[in-house]
């Protein structure tokens, strides 16, 4: 079973139609706005540059909005696993972008080009605030599994302007000895060296590789809101990893939510009544954190 192994959730994008009723004031303007989903829209030159907007009915430049990242061990997967969060946070009034992004490979893809896909997701929600009626900057940042760790990374390390995290099984910390055993009994390296951009071998007791650290989100923790969901009996990214996040979380007096799902494994959302759960909590917890 792969230790970065696809994971779980995603979360989609919705779009709206608007109509002015009426301008109260030269600052205040009463609309009204039927939920939309605005599908394979191209927001970068790759071919895998390409997103599912939800955006609810009545929104507002306050509205949480939510950008989604999938899982897949960085080297696969698609928007279309998180679709169905995607659509539950739509019913909550939460607008959503579910994107597809590059690949990591060996050779010209690693973290910092991931990241820069992500950037470009928020420039081109940022430059559509008005015609959709949203929020300019302040947006969300989820994903499930390797979706997770992008989201921490591009929060932590490339935009500050992210109001809160929700992260869903991902792996945290890479320079963590026992991590790398599991990686290593699990044939795993090549998926984090192409994420990392790794070229050195690891072996047990020898140093940890510079790339391991740089790529470590909890190396990198700051004051972002976050909430934290794994299950107890994941079988791919291990619980204890977001029992460091949640250590490092506190040394650092960071807002922050641990859910742990009894008895889930690395699908948190398997189970019908852990998948409620897992929505509400991400609802909630956007509704909270996501707004201004």
């Amino acid at each position: 079973m792969n230790y970065f192994k696809i994971a779980v959730l995603s979360i989609g994008l919705l779009a709206v139609s608007c109509s002015v009723q009426k301008t109260e004031s030269p600052h205040t303007v009463s609309v009204s706005l039927k939920e939309e989903k605005l599908t394979d829209i191209k927001y970068g030159s790759h071919e895998r540059n390409v997103m599912d907007i939800y955006l609810p009915a009545n929104r507002n430049p306050k509205t949480a909005f939510l950008v989604n990242i999938h899982g897949g061990a960085w080297t696969q997967g698609n928007r279309k696993y998180d679709g169905k969060i995607s659509e539950y946070l739509l019913s909550q009034g939460i607008a959503v972008a579910n994107l597809d992004y590059r690949y990591a490979n060996f050779t010209d893809t690693h973290l910092p080009e991931l990241l820069d896909d992500i950037d470009q997701v928020v420039k081109y929600l940022s430059a559509h605030a008005q015609e959709w009626n949203t929020r300019k900057n302040g947006f969300s940042i989820s994903g499930g599994s390797s979706g997770a760790h992008v989201s921490m990374m591009y929060a932590y390390t490339k935009n500050p302007q992210i109001k809160t995290i929700v992260e869903m099984c991902g792996p945290v910390d890479f320079t963590d000895v026992q991590t790398l055993q599991y990686v290593k009994a699990a044939n795993l390296f090549d998926v984090l060296d192409k994420m990392s951009g790794n070229k050195a071998v690891w072996n047990p007791g020898d140093a940890i590789p510079e790339a391991y650290a740089k790529t470590s989100p909890v190396k990198f923790v700051n004051q972002i809101p976050i909430m934290i969901i794994h299950g107890d009996k994941d079988e791919v990214v291990p619980v204890q990893q977001a029992s460091i996040l949640e250590k490092a979380l506190k040394a650092k007096g960071v807002e922050y939510k641990l859910v742990i799902v009894p008895g889930a494994g690395h699908l948190i959302t398997k189970l019908p009544e852990d998948e409620q759960a897992v929505f509400s909590n991400v609802a909630e917890w956007l509704k909270k954190y996501g707004t201004n």
